[in-house]
C-alpha cells in the first residue's frame, strides 16, 4: 500500500513532464480505433459506403473506358509530352522497367554531381528486361529508349559468352557506355519535367500561363525534403513566403476557386515534427503556418496543409483545428488540408474534417490524395514490430476508400470544397457521376493531376 502511494505521488509530481492529453471527441476517437483495425473488417465497412446503382455503374464504366481509350489513341507524338506519354504507356508502372523509370525520373532530378547520377542508372537500368520492350512501341523514341536501356544494362554484365551481342557489348563497354548512360540521362530528366513546372517559382507561375488560358488552375507544391536543421526549416519558410507573395500576385483577386493556390509541408517548417515534441511544434511551428495562412488571406489564395506520413496525422490535425478558429482568418474560404485514402483511418478523418468546418464555420479545402508513403508505411510497421498496417494493403482496397470518402465530401458542399487529386480513369468517372453533372456549379468540385 505504501509503494503504491509513492508511485501515485511520483505519478502526480511528474505530470509536468508528461505530453498533456486532452479529452477527445467521438470523432477522434473513431480516428484513433481505426488506425491498424483490421483490412477485411476496414473492407467491409467501405464496400458498403461506396456501393452505387447498377444504373450508375454502367455509367462510369463507360466513361472510364471512353477516357482511357480517347487517350491512349490522342496523337500527341510530337513535343515532350508525346514522349512522355510513349514512355509511360510503353514501360507500364506494374512492370519492373516502369518502377525503374520513374525511380531514375524523380531521383536524378534530386542529383547535382554526374558520378552518382551514373551510379544509380547503372544500379536501376540492372533492374529491368528491356528487351522485352524492343519494337513494341510506334514511338520512334520510346524503341530508341528501349535499346538504349538494354544496352546499358548489358553493359553492367561481364560477358562470358563469345557471341556477336558480346562483342558488340564489349565494344560498346570500351567506347560508348558514356554516350548511352548520357542518352539515358536525358530522356529520364525528360520524364522528371514533365512533372516540375520550373526550377523557380516564378518560372513555374511564368510556365503555367499557357493552361491557364485554357481553363486549368494550379496548386503548387514545392520539390524538397523536411527540415533536417532550423536553418533548413527557415530557409523553407522564406520559401513558402516568396511563393505565396508570387503566386498572389499571379493571381490578381481571381479567388481560393479560379485562382492559383500553394501546398506547404509542416515538417519542412520545422526539423522536429513529430509526436514527441508535440509542445516545441505547437510553440515554434504554429506561429509559422499562422503567418503563411495570413499571407495567403491577403491575397486570397488557397492553402493546403499537405499530408505526411501516418504518425503525423494527429498533430498535423491539431494544428488545423487551431487555424481553423482564428479569428484573423475569419471568412476566408483558402484554408485548406491534405487526406490520403490509402490511410484505414481516412473515413473516420473525414468525419472529423466536415465537423470541425460547422463547428468553425468554414468551407475547407480538402483534397483527397490515394497516398504516396505505402513502401516505407509497411516498412516501418514491420519494423516496429506491429500487429497490422496503418495503410491498406492492396490497392484495390485504396480505390475503394477513396470513392467512400469521395461520396461523404460531395455529401457537404457547404462545409467543403473537394479536391480529387487522381489519374485513374475508373476513379475520376466514379466521382464525376456521384457528382451528378447535371446539377453541376462553379465551384463544387475540381480534379486534380500531377
Amino acid at each position: 500500500m505504501n509503494t503504491m502511494d509513492t508511485f501515485h505521488q511520483m505519478d502526480k509530481s511528474h505530470q509536468g513532464y508528461i505530453t498533456e492529453f486532452n479529452d477527445k471527441s467521438e470523432f477522434e476517437q473513431r480516428i484513433n480505433t481505426a488506425w491498424r483495425r483490421a483490412e477485411p473488417e476496414a473492407v467491409e465497412e467501405l464496400l458498403q459506403a461506396a456501393a452505387v446503382s447498377d444504373d450508375l455503374d454502367h455509367k462510369i464504366y463507360d466513361l472510364a473506358f471512353n477516357l482511357a481509350h480517347n487517350l491512349r489513341e490522342r496523337k500527341t507524338s510530337s513535343g515532350k509530352a508525346g514522349i512522355v506519354q510513349g514512355l509511360l504507356q510503353e514501360f507500364s508502372l506494374s512492370s519492373q522497367e516502369g518502377v525503374a523509370l520513374m525511380c531514375l525520373a524523380e531521383a536524378l532530378l534530386r542529383i547535382p554531381d554526374t558520378a552518382t547520377r551514373d551510379l544509380l542508372i547503372r544500379d536501376k537500368i540492372n533492374q529491368g528486361n528491356w528487351k522485352e520492350h524492343v519494337g513494341q512501341s510506334s514511338l520512334m523514341f520510346v524503341n530508341a529508349a528501349a535499346w538504349g536501356l538494354m544496352l546499358t544494362g548489358k553493359l553492367m554484365e561481364t560477358p562470358k559468352q563469345t557471341s556477336l551481342s558480346s562483342v558488340l557489348t564489349g565494344l560498346l563497354a570500351r567506347s560508348g557506355r558514356g554516350i548511352i548512360r548520357k542518352a539515358v540521362d536525358v530522356a529520364m530528366r525528360m520524364m522528371g519535367e514533365q512533372f516540375v513546372t520550373g526550377e523557380t517559382i516564378e518560372e513555374a507561375v511564368d510556365h503555367a500561363k499557357v493552361l491557364e488560358d485554357k481553363g486549368f488552375r494550379y496548386s503548387y507544391d514545392m520539390l524538397g525534403e523536411a527540415a533536417l536543421t532550423d536553418h533548413d526549416a527557415e530557409r523553407y519558410f522564406n520559401d513558402y513566403t516568396q511563393a505565396i507573395h508570387a503566386i498572389g500576385k499571379a493571381s490578381n483577386g481571381k479567388g481560393v476557386y479560379d485562382g492559383p493556390g500553394i501546398s506547404i509541408k509542416l515538417s519542412a517548417l520545422h526539423p522536429r515534427y513529430q509526436r514527441a515534441q508535440i509542445e516545441r511544434v505547437h510553440k515554434e511551428l504554429y506561429g509559422k503556418l499562422f503567418e503563411l495562412a495570413r499571407l495567403a488571406k491577403q491575397y486570397n489564395i488557397g492553402l493546403n496543409i499537405d499530408a505526411e506520413e501516418s504518425e503525423r496525422l494527429e498533430i498535423s490535425l491539431e494544428l488545423l483545428e487551431r487555424l481553423c478558429f482564428e479569428p484573423e482568418l475569419a471568412n476566408w474560404k483558402g484554408i485548406g488540408f491534405v487526406i490520403q485514402a490509402y490511410q484505414k483511418r481516412c473515413f473516420f478523418v473525414v468525419d472529423y474534417i466536415i465537423d470541425l468546418a460547422k463547428r468553425s464555420q468554414k468551407r475547407l479545402m480538402i483534397r483527397l490524395v490515394k497516398g504516396a508513403y505505402w513502401d516505407s508505411e509497411i516498412k516501418k510497421a514491420q519494423i516496429e514490430g506491429m500487429d497490422d498496417y496503418p495503410v491498406f494493403t492492396r490497392k484495390v482496397h485504396t480505390d475503394l476508400s477513396y470513392i467512400a470518402c469521395a461520396k461523404k465530401l460531395l455529401a457537404a458542399p457547404e462545409f467543403i470544397y473537394p479536391q480529387f487529386a487522381t489519374h485513374n480513369a475508373q476513379t475520376l468517372a466514379t466521382i464525376y457521376h456521384l457528382a451528378d453533372p447535371s446539377k453541376y456549379y462553379a465551384g463544387q468540385y475540381e480534379f486534380q493531376c500531377l
